[in-house]
């Protein structure tokens, strides 16, 4: 009877030190900390920007994402136009998501989405704002400076494949003249 009572004793206090003693803080909102290099080799895409535009959230799968294009300024990895849209969990800072201000600068860590193709950030990313970016930027290394003529061809088109179209459209251009051209030549004979 005594041994059954001093287990009972013991088991007690072990469930009461654990009441009184917790372990570690968790946090809802908490994420993986990388420093700078870390994120240069983990995103697809990596620059500084300003906020030109915000748009609405747009629905993909179940959850909600606002759509921001930035004005680049750096880029350091996976930049292709000198405009760049991002999409980001519309939650807002409150329930872990992330907003950006328009027309403020940002150092913006950004992942190409599998799925849908899109470039995608969160709170986990790492975006700063380009005040506090500076020790940040200082790690990742000289970047590459963005003008809106680094990404367009010796023919002054952004996307090769208008250069595609318009000469497709030339093409059938030709053909539809040609065809009239000769419907009207045999008219006359």
């Amino acid at each position: 009877m005594r041994r059954i009572i001093t287990t009972v004793l013991v088991l007690m206090l072990c469930a009461t030190s654990v009441i009184v003693w917790p372990g570690e803080r968790a946090y809802a909102c908490s994420c993986v900390d990388s420093n700078a290099k870390e994120k240069l080799e983990k995103y697809t895409t990596v620059f500084t920007g300003k906020v030109v535009e915000i748009g609405g959230g747009s629905i993909f799968s179940s959850k909600q994402y606002k759509k921001y294009t930035l004005d680049v300024d750096t880029a350091w990895k996976g930049v292709d136009a000198k405009q760049m849209t991002i999409l980001i969990g519309s939650m807002g800072a409150d329930s872990c998501g992330t907003t950006l201000v328009k027309d403020q600068s940002y150092l913006i860590f950004a992942h190409q989405n599998n799925k849908d193709g899109k470039l995608h950030s969160s709170l986990c990313s790492g975006n700063l704002q380009l005040e506090q970016a500076g020790e940040a930027i200082n790690m990742l290394g000289k970047g590459t400076p963005v003008s809106p003529d680094d990404f367009r061809n010796s023919s002054g088109y952004r996307n090769p494949w208008m250069i595609v179209l318009y000469g497709g459209g030339a093409v059938v251009l030709l053909v539809l003249l040609g065809g009239w051209l000769r419907r009207r030549k045999r008219r006359r004979i």
